[in-house]
């Protein structure tokens, strides 16, 4: 009786606290810890606009947009820079004058778009799978991932849209090499999916084509230059920490070599030795490379999210206005970890000589790249050595071929795009709009049709994608909050390597598996629905 009677209580207490009202003090601090307290969460709505002036606005329980003057309105409170109370009362903010948006509440009004692409969504696990729930650290998340067959499963992603544009500011293009078939006429389509707990922000898909003859392929290079090449030398003998390798990369069969991290340190470096032997002509000679991360970068984006707990959105706000704290994301862990560094030997000079480096973010689909080799000495062997970060790369094929000369791909824009099974004209408007974005949310899923420019010659294809994401805020993260270990992960990358390594670890073996079990189901998901 006394344990129910406990239960009672505990029962009327937590409704107490959601119908309860918003009593935001003037302490901006003590405001913003109310907002992400576990009940208020899922029950109390609020909207919190990071200006471009340093400004703070909170906006509670509800506001409207304004589609006509591009304003949104509520009631709330206004703090400055210095986060002093300056205002109570109702509030117009210009969205032109946002730069991050903060909210615990779905996003739905078509015309609500804009605020849409400048939103972390925080405190919606009642969207989560278990598995999500009790490992946040392990759910699924990327960026747009592009599939030929729209009936593929994840494992089998054709591309995946820029992987490290993590907010507006740091939006980029990607090009990824589809590695098609034959084509046998003259329509190609490629569908687009949101299978994570993000807001994609698109602002262009298109394909890039070169025709190809037998015997023919078009490689990209890192730097996004393309090659017309003829011939593969394959593989002959590959060895690593662990011995004989040759037999996980002589084929692309997903078969991948990969090694598990340095347990006391996370940027520990390692090589991969390779020979290819029986080369006929060793002039104009290039490296194909087909590779992908494994997850310990979207475990430190995850654990980044975390640290930073209810000031996420203080946080994002100072990544769009700050350009000295993008110079260190593009530094910091990014290059302590570093790439995939090719080096190649030559007799002569009887050393290892530094050819070029790989590196893309995305741990889902397989990048396949491709770069030129200098000054071969062999007239028939060739020896690579690659050097990378332990627990870091998933490496799938590596083979030779020869140049026949450098290209330039024609680009080719969608003439339609389905939305889910329905033409949707807004999306192809949207798309072949400089100004806008197409706005993909959780469960979304875009078929992008093309007509190539004649359906008797075969061409190479590419995937061009432009825009940026926003990860969701987990409302599991905010309880790690850890600003001296935000703040260590960005200014002391090193040391933080060597700390966090014995934590990883725990997760290392299980991450896969927790990874692809959270992917939020396209087919049976609708974030419009929910």
């Amino acid at each position: 009786m006394k344990n129910k009677t406990l239960l009672y209580t505990l029962v009327f207490v937590i409704f107490i606290q959601a119908c309860a009202t918003y009593h935001f003090r003037s302490n901006y601090k003590d405001a913003n810890s109310l907002m992400h307290e576990s009940v208020n969460m899922q029950t109390k709505p609020f909207l919190k606009a990071h200006l471009k002036n340093g400004d703070v606005c909170i906006l509670r329980n509800f506001w409207k947009v304004d589609s006509s003057l591009n304003i949104v309105r509520g009631k709330g409170t206004r703090y400055d820079f210095n986060r002093k109370l300056i205002f109570r009362g109702i509030i117009h903010i210009p969205v032109d004058s946002v730069a991050i948006f903060e909210t615990n509440k779905k996003i739905q009004n078509p015309e609500a778009s804009r605020i849409a692409a400048l939103s972390i969504l925080a405190g919606l696990d009642v969207l989560l799978s278990i598995v999500c729930i009790s490992s946040p650290k392990t759910c699924f998340g990327s960026c747009p991932t592009f599939y030929i067959n729209e009936n593929d499963n994840f494992h089998h992603s054709d591309a995946e849209g820029f992987s490290n544009a993590i907010s507006p500011s740091m939006q980029y293009y990607d090009i990824d090499a589809l590695n098609n078939g034959q084509l046998l006429s003259n329509t190609f389509s490629i569908t687009m999916k949101n299978e994570a707990l993000e807001t994609h922000c698109v602002k262009d898909v298109k394909l890039f084509a070169y025709p190809r003859k037998d015997g023919e392929r078009v490689y990209q290079s890192p730097t996004n230059e393309f090659y017309l090449c003829k011939n593969i030398y394959p593989l002959s003998f590959a060895t690593a920490n662990e011995g004989d390798v040759t037999q996980l990369l002589e084929n692309k069969d997903r078969r991948e070599r990969f090694s598990l991290c340095d347990e006391n340190n996370l940027s520990s470096k390692e090589e991969i030795y390779l020979s290819f032997d029986n080369v006929k002509n060793t002039n104009d000679l290039g490296l194909i490379l087909n590779f992908r991360q494994t997850l310990m970068t979207t475990y430190f984006i995850y654990s980044a999210m975390g640290y930073m707990g209810d000031e996420v959105g203080d946080f994002f706000a100072k990544l769009e206005l700050d350009k000295n704290s993008k110079e260190k994301l593009k530094g910091g862990i990014r290059k302590e970890l570093g790439s995939i560094d090719i080096y190649l030997w030559n007799e002569l000079k009887n050393k290892w000589v530094i050819q070029n480096e790989f590196y893309e973010t995305g741990p889902i689909a397989v990048n396949q790249q491709f770069t030129p080799l200098q000054n071969i000495s062999s007239e028939s062997k060739v020896k690579l050595k690659i050097v990378l970060n332990k627990g870091l790369w998933r490496i799938d094929y590596l083979a030779l071929t020869s140049i026949k000369e450098k290209i330039k791909p024609y680009e080719i824009s969608p003439n339609s795009i389905f939305n889910k099974g329905k033409l949707d004209p807004a999306a192809l408007s949207e798309i072949n709009n400089s100004d806008k974005y197409l706005i993909s949310m959780p469960g979304s899923e875009y078929k992008f049709n093309f007509t190539i420019p004649s359906s008797k010659t075969d061409y190479e294809l590419f995937l061009y994608s432009e825009g940026y994401y926003l990860e969701w805020m987990r409302e599991h993260w905010i309880k790690e909050k850890n600003l001296l270990k935000l703040n260590q992960m960005v200014n002391h990358p090193k040391k933080y390597l060597k700390e966090e390594a014995k934590n990883y670890k725990q997760y290392e073996t299980k991450l896969e598996q927790e990874f692809w079990n959270s992917k939020v189901d396209t087919k049976n998901f609708s974030y419009y629905e929910n």
